[in-house]
């Protein structure tokens, strides 16, 4: 059997890893980075010719009638939908009050402590310089959210005017065509706000820069990313529930003991990198994400070897009893749902980096669980 990599165990740590082939959906073939690092990973990503592994063993796979029908899909309701725009709304809020006119300020003088709504575009001798434009902005004067000649330069100026602001940026300003420079801001201020508690359409329509024009508008797009996060929490349930199941009813005559160790060593040797990484030992690091303890750890490195071993066995002699196989058109359409998960645009690289045979595994093993899938839902 050809090798593939594995989801690999992780509680509370985000790991690069590539997904398992012959999951529905679950082909992933991004690399991640998992943080801050305090060594170097040594251990290069396996390519190519690394990805395999003969398996052996024999399983006489179960009566494929006897696999249970899916429940429906259940689209979101209106409950669901309303509690998480409160749960947004009020995340939004904490992070980005809303700030309501003040009509009681127009025409008055800016002063410490106001929060202003303002557009401003900088200029660099003259040209506008990247990151220095904006618009309906609150800054709260004396917040050091700007640099200090911006709010300063603030106050005094009357409430519906546009004024220019001489700024002087910091000689060890993080952007060295700025550092130690003199630019000119162009300042329109809209108005002194004052703080409101819940979320009006105006608020909608500032935070999402115009995408949105109410929150009715939101709720609309909010239900619309919502059924698709459901629909694909489903369809990843639905795969996982009906391998599982082909798993139970299947009959293991034999699964060889260095089949199991070889993915058993393969995580292994992975969470060692990954320790490695951040200058750690590895019966340390596992404790840290999650693990009681590293025989804990390497118990379920060896649950998920097996597990491993009997999907790609049931997949593997699925393929080979209906006849399936990968076609020309049928590689490069799946080729190209691969490319989208990793973010590559480069059909050429990312072929000679996975290899031919490879990628023709996974979608081996994708047109297999599909094939099960599809005899689940006529049951």
């Amino acid at each position: 059997m050809k090798r593939i990599l594995y989801p690999i165990m992780i509680v509370a740590l985000v790991l690069t890893c590539l997904t398992a082939c012959g999951k529905k959906k679950g082909n992933n073939f991004n690399q991640a980075s998992p943080g801050e690092p305090t060594a170097t990973l040594t251990l290069e990503p396996k390519k190519g010719s690394d990805l395999y592994h003969e398996c052996g063993g024999e399983v006489v796979l179960g009566d494929y009638s006897k696999l249970k029908k899916p429940d429906d899909f259940a689209s979101v309701t209106d409950e669901e939908l309303e509690k998480e725009f409160l749960e947004q709304i009020a995340d939004a809020l904490n992070e980005y009050p809303n700030y309501v006119r003040d009509e009681s300020r127009d025409g008055t003088e800016i002063k410490e402590g106001d929060t202003v709504n303002i557009d401003y575009v900088g200029k660099l001798d003259g040209v506008a310089f990247e990151g220095g434009s904006d618009t309906e902005f609150d800054l709260t004067i004396g917040s050091e959210s700007f640099i200090e000649d911006f709010e300063k330069g603030l106050i005094g100026k009357t409430v519906g005017t546009t004024v220019d602001v001489d700024a002087t940026f910091p000689e060890d300003y993080h952007n060295k065509d700025l550092a130690g420079k003199t630019v000119v801001f162009t300042i329109t201020i809209h108005y002194v706000g004052t703080k409101k508690d819940d979320a009006d359409d105006d608020y909608i329509r500032r935070l999402s820069r115009g995408t949105y024009k109410s929150a009715a508008e939101y709720k609309e797009k909010l239900r619309e990313m919502m059924e698709d996060t459901k629909k694909k929490e489903y369809e990843d349930g639905l795969y996982d529930s009906v391998i599982k199941q082909m798993i139970e009813i299947s009959d293991f005559k034999t699964i060889l003991d260095e089949d199991v160790a070889f993915y058993e060593d393969d995580m292994k040797s992975y969470y060692e990198s990954y320790a490695g990484y951040y200058g750690k030992d590895v019966k340390d690091f596992v404790t840290e994400i999650g693990y009681s303890s590293y025989d804990a750890f390497l118990a379920e490195c060896h649950e998920n070897a097996v597990k491993y071993v009997k999907e790609y066995m049931v997949l593997e002699a699925v393929a080979e009893k209906e006849g399936i196989t990968v076609s020309p058109e049928v590689f490069d359409e799946r080729i190209q749902g691969y490319m989208e998960s990793a973010y590559s645009t480069d059909k050429k690289a990312f072929i000679e980096e996975y290899s031919v045979d490879y990628l023709n595994y996974c979608i081996l093993n994708d047109l297999s669980l599909e094939f099960l899938v599809e005899k689940a839902k006529q049951n």
